[in-house]
């Protein structure tokens, strides 16, 4: 008999960071033919990581629909994508805004064992109710809200686009990223990491950072990374910096932005959950990097967050981020984030994260799916 057929997807930079993760381990391990199927901006990245993935978009070239528009060609697409491949099993990633690749294939895997992994906590994503028959998720509280959001299945694992951190060397990536920048004589590095344009209230955070900084840090050097899908975004971001008469890097077409936020002293964004890259490198760092700030000072942006049923971005209760909700909290936290008291107590709160991940547990029951599908379908009738 064949080996079992596996069809992983992937649309965004936070879903392909965790097929990234675990298609190794799934081809290690010999159980599965692998099919990796991606849209922008997930397919330049497993391009990059060299997994050679099938390119997925709509007949007229998106990859992606809004809330509330049709589906239908949609799900066609991703249906005629599972005729040609024929899986056994789907392991997809978890993108909240709008439909893409990720829920077409949910919405067309009929009695195939469905997967997902998990990137922001309580996060699931689906065309009707077409959602996994699994998630696989960080941890415990995680998994607790999933299954109370959506109810479906959730099974902890750890964070797994982190993994790979632990052979970082970080503080060693800090100082030559910092040298790279030319930061000398404690100067202060701030990063705002973007996300998409569409993010309601973003540019107005932005005009409160830039605010904050001229009051609270002029001479920090700002680190400006965009998202994958608003890289236009940087002229008018870069503009209004150097308007306001702050230095600026460019990192947005950096091929990773581990180095970029190694060397931060504090990480802005509104809730990106870039936030938690910083919180494993600093886990992972035998001494302070910084701390995060989320900019929710724009009511818009904690509207947006509320209808996603998202009270509080990742981590804050745990202690990795202070969160303004005003503009003039965005003034007060920058300085507080910036202090030696906050550095500490954000490295203490990242060295309390889930230390390790489950990749084989992911391969075992994926492939125990898998294979009894497969089971099934060869058995006679």
């Amino acid at each position: 008999m064949r080996r079992a057929r596996l069809l992983v997807s992937a649309r965004d930079p936070a879903g392909a960071a965790q097929v990234c993760a675990v298609l190794p381990a799934l081809r290690a391990s010999h159980r599965f033919t692998v099919h990796v199927v991606a849209s922008e901006p997930a397919l330049d990245i497993l391009d990059a990581a060299g997994e050679s993935p099938v390119a997925f978009a709509l007949a007229d070239g998106t990859s992606y629909i809004a809330p509330g528009a049709d589906p239908a060609p949609l799900v066609a697409a991703g249906a005629r994508l599972v005729r040609e491949l024929e899986p056994d099993a789907l392991l997809v990633g978890v993108s909240s805004l709008g439909r893409g690749l990720d829920e077409a294939l949910l919405a067309s895997a009929g009695d195939r064992p469905a997967f997902a992994l998990q990137d922001y906590p309580g996060d699931a994503n689906a065309i009707g109710a077409a959602y996994a028959g699994l998630y696989f998720v960080r941890d415990d509280a995680a998994a607790r809200l999933t299954r109370a959001r959506f109810g479906v299945a959730a099974h902890p694992v750890g964070s797994l686009r982190h993994a790979a951190y632990a052979a970082l060397e970080v503080p060693a990536l800090r100082a030559a990223t910092r040298a790279r920048l030319g930061v000398r004589d404690g100067r202060p590095v701030v990063g705002f990491f973007a996300q998409p344009a569409a993010i309601p209230g973003q540019a107005a955070a932005f005009e409160h950072l830039v605010a904050a900084l001229t009051a609270v840090a002029p001479r920090a050097l700002v680190v400006l990374r965009e998202h994958p899908k608003s890289l236009e975004q940087a002229r008018y971001h870069l503009a209004a910096l150097w308007g306001a008469g702050l230095e600026a890097h460019d990192a947005s077409l950096a091929d990773a932005p581990e180095p970029w936020l190694a060397a931060c002293d504090v990480v802005t964004t509104c809730f990106s959950h870039t936030s938690m890259d910083y919180a494993f490198l600093s886990a992972h760092s035998a001494t302070p990097l910084g701390a995060v700030l989320f900019l929710l000072s724009a009511p818009e942006t904690r509207e947006f967050m509320g209808r996603a049923g998202v009270l509080a971005p990742d981590g804050v209760e745990a202690g990795l981020g202070l969160s303004a909700g005003t503009p003039s909290e965005v003034t007060r936290l920058l300085a507080v984030a910036l202090g030696e008291d906050a550095r500490r107590a954000y490295h203490a709160a990242s060295r309390r994260l889930p230390a390790r991940t489950s990749i084989e547990t992911i391969v075992r029951m994926v492939a125990e799916a898998a294979e009894a599908r497969l089971t099934r379908a060869a058995a006679p009738r």
